[in-house]
């Protein structure tokens, strides 16, 4: 707990114990980075094997991903980066996949491709399951994989109702609404605190905190990982005290919920006190902002097109394949990297041992020899194999729970509002690798 939390009523021996617990997350969190900082630089300055080295008969280009332009509307560029298979950013030093073959081929190349130095353009070798390669990562991932079983996520349907209902009726009611503020925001990160076993009077902060370790996750340059890092630190610290102290206490009082699975498996011995926080992090941010994204951009569609509300209204058995069009058209994951163990063969060309690469599901998922007509929203359309949720050892852990989400939630909005048009303009967020809205103004048809 921050010392803004600790009220005036707290016993002095209470507040005491609370800042004596915050001073060892912070010694702790310091003692973890410092050297994931270190390793970072070194990867990226004396490690990485020079892209500007490709062969000439590989295209060169000047698409960055993490502009804000490219967040926006990314698509233009895919398409052209598609005729050529694979291409190079000299200054970004990296090399880039966008064809549905290639991308979904290299997800699943595992033991060449590897997720070790992190996922993102820079380096951050951190001890997370999303950063580590098999077996280890299979280890760490049934430490928590019951909590997200088809069977599990089946029984949370009741849970996720109660959390959409008020936020349904509040879209119907609302003068002033943004969809993505008042609706598609706070259903997934409630209902991830929910799981995780965060006590319900920290659930606010929980939304506070995401908004800021998301930047951790898209770092531009070295110099960035270190400022996002940095800039964010104040919450890295608050969260590890949060999660650690809650973990101790499931030793006396488990409970069904993450950090009981977590605990467990740090006592076990399966995972580490970092694991386990690092994995709760995650929740926050990818778990987070994976189903916001989803929700922002179907209500996008619906919102832009009255014809295609009113026909979903009408048939909610078109509903499931709303959702999944929306994964493959919006893609909420648009992109990861890996960084290669030994040569890799794409398309005649060798990617050298030591070199980023970027896996472009966004790309893939609107590829056309794979999705006909790809660029036009068709909730009817044959969606098999997309790639919104990755594919492979690393396929996202949550994948049931979005899918659950996303549709009682457009179900229940469909329900309550009869029908809805924009009221402002779309604003999209400007993290480069979780795409969707940021905020999306509407309002009942007058």
């Amino acid at each position: 707990m921050s010392p803004a939390l600790v009220t005036a009523s707290q016993p002095r021996g209470a507040s005491v114990r609370d800042a004596a617990g915050m001073a060892a997350s912070l010694v702790y969190i310091v003692g973890q980075v410092a050297p994931v900082l270190g390793r970072s630089l070194w990867q990226d300055i004396a490690h990485r094997a020079s892209a500007a080295k490709a062969p000439d008969t590989v295209l060169r280009t000047t698409f960055d991903p993490t502009l804000p332009a490219s967040v926006a509307d990314p698509y233009a560029a895919y398409s052209a980066l598609q005729s050529a298979r694979i291409a190079v950013n000299e200054r970004l030093n990296v090399w880039m996949l966008t064809r549905f073959d290639d991308v979904n081929t290299a997800a699943r190349a595992h033991d060449v491709l590897s997720s070790a130095e992190g996922i993102f353009l820079r380096s951050a070798s951190v001890p997370s399951i999303i950063t580590t390669d098999e077996p280890d990562h299979n280890r760490l991932r049934s430490v928590v994989s019951r909590s997200f079983s088809p069977s599990t996520v089946r029984n949370l349907e009741h849970e996720v109702r109660r959390i959409v209902e008020p936020l349904a009726a509040k879209v119907r009611d609302g003068a002033d609404v943004d969809l993505m503020r008042d609706f598609a925001v706070p259903l997934p990160i409630t209902m991830i605190a929910h799981m995780i076993g965060v006590p319900e009077e920290r659930w606010a902060d929980f939304r506070r905190w995401s908004l800021d370790l998301a930047r951790v996750f898209s770092p531009r340059t070295v110099l960035e990982v270190g400022q996002v890092i940095g800039a964010a630190f104040p919450v890295i610290v608050k969260l590890e005290h949060l999660v650690h102290t809650e973990m101790l206490k499931r030793r006396t009082d488990p409970r069904d919920d993450i950090l009981t699975a977590l605990q467990r498996g740090v006592d076990e011995g399966e995972i580490t006190r970092m694991h386990a926080y690092l994995f709760v992090m995650l929740l926050i941010v990818a778990g987070n902002d994976t189903t916001t994204n989803l929700l922002g951009i179907i209500g996008d569609r619906l919102v832009q097109d009255p014809e295609l509300y009113a026909r979903i209204r009408e048939d909610r058995s078109l509903v499931p394949g709303l959702v999944e069009e929306g994964l493959r058209w919006g893609s909420p994951l648009q992109w990861v990297a890996r960084v290669t163990k030994e040569p890799y063969e794409v398309a005649g060309h060798v990617i050298p041992k030591d070199s980023r690469v970027v896996l472009y599901f966004g790309a893939a998922n609107r590829d056309p020899a794979r999705f006909p007509d790809p660029h036009t929203f068709d909730p009817t359309r044959t969606t098999t194999g997309q790639l919104g949720f990755g594919v492979g050892p690393h396929f996202c852990l949550g994948a049931h729970l979005a899918r659950l989400e996303a549709r009682i939630a457009i179900d229940t909005l469909l329900d309550e509002v009869p029908a809805l048009e924009p009221a402002g303009p779309l604003v999209w967020s400007t993290n480069p690798s979780l795409r969707g809205p940021k905020s999306l103004p509407v309002r009942r048809p007058r």
